[in-house]
Order: C-alpha cells, then structure tokens, then sequence
C-alpha cells in the first residue's frame, strides 16, 4: 500500500469518487430537454424500510414529472441512496411498482380494444 494514502485518505477518496458519479447520473436524467425541475429530496426517511417510505412516494412523483418512465425515476431515486440495505428494499419494491403499473396499464388498453365503437 502506498505510504501516502492514509485509510482515512482512501476512504474520503471513494466518497468523492461516489458523489461526483451520483451527480452525473442526476445531470443525465434531469436533463430531459424540457427543464424539468427534481423535487427537493425527502429529509426524513427513517431507514428501516417501512411500508410508506418517502423514497416510493419520491419515485412516483419523479415517474409522473418524467411521463411514466419508472426506469429513470428508480435509477434517479437509487442514486441518491447510500445505505446498501435501504437501497436493496427499494430495488425490489420499485420494481413491484413499475410491474403493477405495467399491469394497470396493459388492462386500461385491454378495456378500450374491447369497448365498441360508436
């Protein structure tokens, strides 16, 4: 190991290595053409991976300033997660979400083919 780079050293290192990244996602994502304005963050997640988390209320209001595209909102909303567990329960249930949707959706389309025409 290189006597200059000190554990602390290494560590601050891959923080800022780690928020750089996280804010190019975000630029990438944010920038969408139409100036679409992200909603303040929610401050008050409580990380245990509750049933209502603001995270998923977060990830929903991204999916509809984003027309329907829960794949961006997740990958916004994973971004700005660092706790490995909280970001593990918010994978599966915001592709429980995105699957519901999907399901919502294909019945909707379902329901206007079958509707007979006037």
């Amino acid at each position: 190991m290189c006597s200059s780079l000190s554990k602390a050293g290494t560590s601050k290192f891959i923080v800022q290595i780690g928020s750089s990244f996280r804010s190019q996602i975000l630029r990438v994502y944010a920038d969408k053409g139409d100036d679409i304005k992200l909603p303040p963050e929610p401050t008050t997640c409580c990380m245990s991976g509750c049933a209502n988390c603001v995270w998923i209320e977060y990830a929903q209001t991204l999916v509809k300033l984003l027309e329907g595209n829960s794949d961006k909102a997740r990958d916004i909303v994973l971004s700005k997660i660092e706790d490995p567990n909280l970001k593990a329960f918010l994978t599966i249930d915001l592709k429980y979400l995105k699957q519901k949707m999907d399901e919502e959706k294909s019945k909707a389309d379902e329901t206007k083919k079958e509707e007979p025409k006037k």
